[in-house]
């Protein structure tokens, strides 16, 4: 006999939302309800056509948020609405708006059952830490906070500020025991900053910052770490656009914080920031060196058996090639797929 069956996630979703918000005090189906359909359309979200990418905090005070954030301001776009049912319309009204250093915030009621809607964003400065690192930093047990957010395509992380996150996936992919991607892009930077200057941690910091947004709004990326000492391009990475001179990051980094972190010097890093997300945007590998430099972008890695570079759709073959050229031509190398997924080496000498 033919059998027909419908199956949905939403239980699934529930059930681990409500665990994860547990552990932060709020024994509340509601609330778990809201961030399951919140993740349901964060997966794939879309506006018009335009794919959109916002983040989501759940709190029981916005002005208590912003004031963890020491810098910032909030806008409201809702008087009280039911809690569980508050999703669609939030995110119809909010997500556009949140571009940049903005983002969304829910703040729910005493009782739990409803809640307050609208758009909140931290410092422009890109030297500061940002909103999201600095509310989910430290956990206060009087105040929980929760984000959503789009990791890739079809995977949306839960996170809280007691330190635990989940990653849902609505593709094929296997479980895994952790999300790597904090700590992939987290080395990446120790890299890039590792010869730099007195400022080497500052910086790493603000270069951690750069990468995982750049990284994120990406179709997928592969970046390269060249030693410092090496004065030219590995040979196998010269068929790229160079920069010449290089874009001495760590300089202008240095410079913004000698002058006070003044309105020009907030301008010119933020230029230097948004060059470098759109070097890391563009097709093929974006080298650094571990001096804090951006070299050139838009590099292609030959493989030993000669024929085409491979990079674009074949990133994970151009990655294996540049394993090849660890402990010689590169310190570290870092990879993304369009999917999400990430992977990072660097040579031995370079591990911590």
């Amino acid at each position: 006999m033919p059998s027909e069956k419908s199956i949905s996630f939403r239980t699934h979703l529930v059930s681990n939302t409500l665990d994860l918000i547990q552990n932060v005090g709020w024994h509340c189906a509601r609330t778990s309800q809201l961030i399951a359909g919140i993740v349901s359309q964060l997966a794939v979200y879309t506006e018009e056509g335009v794919t959109m990418t916002p983040s989501v905090f759940i709190c029981n005070s916005i002005a208590q948020l912003v004031q963890l954030a020491g810098v910032g301001e909030y806008i409201p776009l809702s008087a009280d609405v039911p809690l569980e049912s508050a999703g669609p319309k939030l995110l119809k009204a909010a997500a556009p708006l949140c571009s940049g250093h903005w983002r969304i915030y829910i703040e729910r009621s005493a009782n739990g059952e409803s809640c307050k809607y609208g758009v909140f964003c931290g410092t422009s400065d890109p030297s500061s830490l940002t909103i999201d690192e600095i509310v989910l930093d430290e956990y206060i047990e009087a105040f929980p906070i929760v984000r959503i957010s789009q990791s890739a395509t079809n995977k949306v992380e839960v996170r809280t500020n007691a330190g635990d996150g989940i990653e849902f996936r609505f593709n094929n992919d296997i479980d895994i025991a952790e999300i790597k991607i904090h700590e992939h892009i987290r080395l990446l930077s120790g890299a890039i900053s590792r010869n730099s200057g007195p400022l080497s941690e500052l910086f790493s910091g603000y270069v951690d910052r750069i990468l995982s947004a750049a990284v994120k709004d990406s179709h997928g990326t592969l970046i390269a770490v060249v030693p410092s000492q090496i004065l030219t391009l590995p040979e196998r990475l010269t068929d790229s656009v160079p920069l010449n001179p290089p874009l001495h990051l760590y300089e202008r980094f240095k410079r913004h914080i000698d002058e006070g972190k003044t309105a020009e010097s907030v301008s010119r890093l933020q230029a230097a920031s948004d060059l470098m997300s759109g070097f890391i945007g563009s097709d093929g590998i974006t080298l650094f060196n571990d001096a804090g430099y951006v070299l050139g972008y838009r590099a292609f890695v030959h493989s030993d058996t000669g024929g085409k570079p491979v990079a674009g759709g074949a990133r994970s073959r151009a990655f294996e090639a540049m394993k090849a050229l660890l402990g010689t031509d590169l310190t570290a190398a870092f990879f993304r797929s369009q999917d999400g997924r990430t992977d990072y080496v660097q040579a031995a000498t370079e591990k911590v």
